[in-house]
């Protein structure tokens, strides 16, 4: 099945984008910190992350970024562009719970033939509680 392209003319300032859940594992966990060379025990040792004053291992604070960028590509897909994201993390998030990327439009604009739309974006558990927040700017085509 072929996504719809959303199009610059039908995107307003104010628009929610439609959630994103991912629900990370340990086996996740464990094999982004291999993947990125990440040895701090807190994404893969419970015990160790323990000590540290943790419930359990983390979620990678790069991992969520990686999110944002899945969420805002996914959402101009096929046609459209991520061009620009930055996201700074603000809480902890768990391995085997909801973590949920919410968005909302905050500006529109044309600058130099390209169609832009500004977002803020954020990740959430499933209680609510951000985990982190961000923006990013994306090139949609043009109806």
């Amino acid at each position: 099945m072929t996504k719809r392209q959303i199009h610059y003319e039908e995107i307003e300032i104010g628009d929610e984008l439609p959630d994103m859940t991912k629900v990370p594992s340990r086996a996740q966990l464990f094999m982004y910190s291999a993947i990125t060379w990440n040895v701090h025990r807190i994404h893969y040792d419970e015990a160790y992350a323990r000590t540290e004053g943790h419930p359990t291992v983390l979620v990678h604070g790069p991992l969520q970024g990686a999110f944002f960028g899945q969420f805002m590509a996914d959402w101009v897909a096929p046609e459209g562009k991520l061009k620009k994201i930055a996201y700074s993390n603000r809480g902890v998030a768990l391995p085997d719970e909801p973590y949920i990327v919410k968005g909302r439009v905050t500006g529109k604009r044309i600058e130099a033939g390209q169609h832009l739309v500004d977002c803020e974006i954020r990740g959430e558990n499933q209680n609510g509680d951000i985990a982190a927040i961000g923006s990013a700017t994306v090139i949609v085509p043009a109806g």
